[in-house]
């Protein structure tokens, strides 16, 4: 019960941890007394950090205070189920006459079946080609893709986070030893569908989907060497009901430098700023799209998924971020992140 628990004046960052160690995604606000104050869940969060709420902010002027609750005493006389459906909600705050929580109802089966229906019309696809030359001198002889990270090659791991919400065909692009990385499919024979698209030459994170410009399907587009720790059929609901072109997803990443910084202006000191920190979006490498940014890319033209996005942006299409915290990322393109892994 502890677990779900939290107080106003806790930070987002802490707020984060805590949503990260339940599978629930949603947290009770109480008071010292354990009184109900509201709730508060990832996306609550998520909307904050693209208002530039920093991580040390209290989550007191961010959660809802309006939340659906049942006291004990009505408890026996309400369809809890239905309620979580209908209201679209996965937890259920349950409290006594004064109001002070001591039980929740919550139940994610429904949601899980509903997100991997939903998720059948997804397809991802892996970019696979590079050379891996960050990951040198591994690379030369594997393919960054079939390097080996806990116990399983770097792409199973891509792909497993997928799966797990229902996310069952991929297609993967290939350029550099691309003959071992179809060999491994093949005798992996796995219980998902992949299909490849091969390059004659490289062409960047994103030349290479122009063969798909056409499908008019909305793809999972991903780096082959991020594993997200992330909801996958929330994301999909952001990026529809939002009706964006292209939604980013960005990592919640805070920048500090542990001394005092001088403000200066014509020679002269203003002001030190003790130890200050920055907090910024990082693109993890990972973008859900519809297939007609592909339209953007001429045939046989180098071009990276950030200049792609660019160029979107530039056509005035919509493009929206998804922000994750900092610990949902692992990047295993950079050498001395991947060994510490």
């Amino acid at each position: 019960m502890k677990e779900i628990l939290i107080k106003p004046n806790s930070t987002i960052q802490e707020t984060l941890v805590k949503l990260q160690n339940t599978s629930l995604k949603c947290l009770i606000v109480v008071n010292k007394n354990n009184n109900l104050l509201g709730t508060i869940n990832d996306g609550d969060i998520r909307r904050a950090i693209l208002k530039n709420a920093k991580l040390n902010f209290k989550i007191s002027k961010y959660f809802r205070k309006k939340c659906y609750f049942i006291k004990n005493s009505k408890l026996s006389k309400i369809n809890t189920n239905e309620k979580l459906r209908k209201l679209k909600i996965n937890l259920i705050p349950i409290v006594d006459q004064n109001k002070k929580v001591i039980d929740y109802i919550a139940d994610n089966k429904s949601e899980t079946k509903f997100s991997k229906k939903i998720n059948k019309k997804i397809e991802t696809i892996i970019m696979a080609g590079g050379l891996g030359s960050r990951l040198k001198p591994y690379t030369n002889i594997l393919p960054k893709p079939l390097l080996p990270f806990r116990n399983k090659t770097i792409i199973e791991n891509v792909i497993n986070k997928f799966t797990a919400f229902g996310l069952n065909k991929f297609i993967i692009s290939l350029n550099y030893k691309n003959i071992l990385i179809k060999s491994f499919f093949k005798e992996l024979s796995p219980n998902f569908k992949v299909s490849f698209l091969e390059e004659s030459k490289p062409l960047g994170t994103a030349g290479v989907l122009y063969k798909l410009k056409n499908k008019n399907k909305k793809y999972i587009v991903s780096n082959c060497d991020v594993i997200l720790d992330i909801d996958y059929s929330d994301l999909i609901e952001f990026h529809e009901k939002e009706k964006f072109d292209i939604t980013i997803v960005t990592s919640l990443q805070r920048d500090r430098i542990p001394y005092g910084v001088c403000k200066v202006k014509e020679k002269r000191l203003q002001n030190i700023i003790e130890k200050p920190e920055k907090n910024y979006l990082a693109n993890t490498g990972l973008y859900l799209v519809n297939s007609k940014i592909f339209k953007l890319i001429n045939k046989d033209e180098t071009m990276s998924f950030v200049d792609l996005i660019n160029k979107a942006a530039i056509k005035k299409m919509s493009i929206g971020v998804y922000p994750i915290p900092n610990y949902a990322w692992i990047d295993l393109g950079q050498s001395i992140d991947f060994i510490r892994k």
